[in-house]
């Protein structure tokens, strides 16, 4: 899970009422292959580098940290989503949010103080009985407590439960601050509880793997992106899908209620669904969260690992090219801040010219066919192969795996276990037509 390495600034709650009656319907363009994302919420801020907004501008789909009161190098949060959009006016930038986790004296700064106080003061957290006096510490081992952000809370003077509140308070204050904004990206989607507690505050402790437990989750969770879109006309509402579909179906709660979101660490870390349960499984699981997202599906295939491990990089981006989701980079050793570029992303595949691939093509080897080029991927397991591409192709010319990025032309090339390539063909075919802007509102 995507963790909001700082919180400090100054909290302010504005009214609502007036962003609804001022935004536009956006239209947002896929663009070609490869799509390229980015999750930049890692210190240090210095968003207001103008190098650094040059190169977030090159990624299509990004997430960036916020917090009220923020302002980069004296810069402003809006000057400084303007300036990307300036450059890249198709960039969709979304701010992190977060609602399952917070802290009972003040964050450590003010910038969450009208929040800490109002959960105090509605009892908001999750309690383990009905004394309603101590908190149910967040299972992240940081010092936070659970949030009950659930509808089953009590209803404070407006009529709002604590997930009514806190959407309404990150619209007001980060929308409200950053207009410019393609949307929030919330954090921590679960599908399940991650800890015990008295979720419908009626005395009964449930258990993470209890359903009861998962239902009140997910409708906490299905009301954040209902109401969000609802204050936020025209803007779209993502967030951190990494639970979704990993050991099946994907809850009927959560189908359609975002615009795409994050598979965070599908490649390259421990706990990566890769390494624990198998190439398959990831992509079978990548299927079922692009097939439950709303257009324009949004998602962010997240890789971790060392930059310079070049094979391994192939591997992930590969695999994210059989289906239409935004590649994106972690570097493992600097926690989610800079932009990782490589030779790959230069090259232009164009449009896809077939649909994600429901089985292997060659010797277990997968592959997926643009207008410009291919991509291969050979999973895990399955050994060396040698494949024959059926025609002449060109291997990307670059300077950071000279031993593949060589621009040789090819009829057949070589992929090592757990490994993957794109290649460009000499002649483009007929470029199919791309698709048209995707609105909503």
């Amino acid at each position: 899970m995507i963790r909001n390495p700082l919180r400090k600034g100054m909290a302010t709650l504005a009214a609502v009422a007036a962003l609804a009656t001022c935004a536009s319907a956006l239209a947002f363009t896929p663009p070609p292959f490869p799509r390229i994302g980015g999750i930049q919420i890692g210190s240090p801020f210095d968003y207001n580098d103008p190098a650094y907004q040059a190169q977030l501008a090159r990624q299509s789909v990004m997430i960036l940290n916020y917090y009220p009161g923020l302002t980069p190098g004296g810069e402003s949060m809006e000057s400084v989503v303007k300036a990307i959009e300036a450059i890249n006016p198709n960039a969709q930038v979304f701010l992190y949010t977060n609602s399952d986790e917070g802290y009972t004296t003040g964050d450590s700064s003010v910038a969450f103080s009208a929040v800490t106080s109002k959960l105090n003061a509605m009892k908001w957290w999750l309690y383990p009985n009905t004394s309603f006096t101590s908190p149910v510490l967040s299972f992240y081992g940081n010092g936070g407590y659970t949030i009950n952000n659930t509808p089953y809370t009590p209803k404070d003077s407006n009529g709002y439960d604590s997930i009514d509140w806190l959407t309404r308070w990150y619209v007001s204050t980060y929308y409200g601050q950053v207009p410019a904004i393609g949307g929030l990206f919330m954090d921590n989607a679960f599908v399940k509880p991650q800890v015990s507690g008295d979720w419908y505050r009626n005395g009964t402790v449930l258990q993470p793997s209890d359903p009861k437990a998962q239902a009140a989750l997910e409708a906490g969770y299905a009301r954040w992106f209902q109401l969000a879109h609802q204050l936020m006309p025209g803007k779209y509402q993502i967030g951190n899908l990494t639970t979704w579909g990993q050991s099946g179906s994907i809850p009927s709660t959560y189908q359609g209620i975002a615009d795409g979101g994050v598979l965070e660490g599908q490649v390259g870390a421990s706990w990566s669904i890769e390494s624990w349960a198998g190439w398959q499984a990831m992509m079978a699981q990548y299927t079922r969260v692009m097939s439950a997202v709303n257009a324009p599906k949004l998602v962010i295939f997240n890789q971790q690992g060392s930059p310079t491990d070049y094979q391994s990089f192939r591997y992930g981006f590969a695999s994210c090219l059989m289906n239409d989701a935004y590649y994106a980079f972690t570097n493992s050793a600097v926690n989610y801040h800079g932009v990782v570029w490589f030779d790959e992303y230069n090259a232009n595949l164009g449009q896809a010219t077939s649909a994600p691939p429901t089985a292997a093509w060659q010797k277990g080897v997968w592959r997926r066919d643009f207008s410009n080029g291919i991509a291969l991927v050979n999973p895990k397991g399955n050994g060396p192969q040698t494949v024959q591409l059926g025609g002449t192709f060109v291997k990307v010319k670059g300077s950071q795996a000279p031993s593949v990025n060589n621009g040789q032309t090819v009829t057949s090339v070589t992929l090592q276990d757990r490994d993957g390539i794109i290649l460009l063909r000499q002649s483009p075919l007929q470029q199919p037509k791309a698709p048209t802007g995707v609105s909503i509102g």
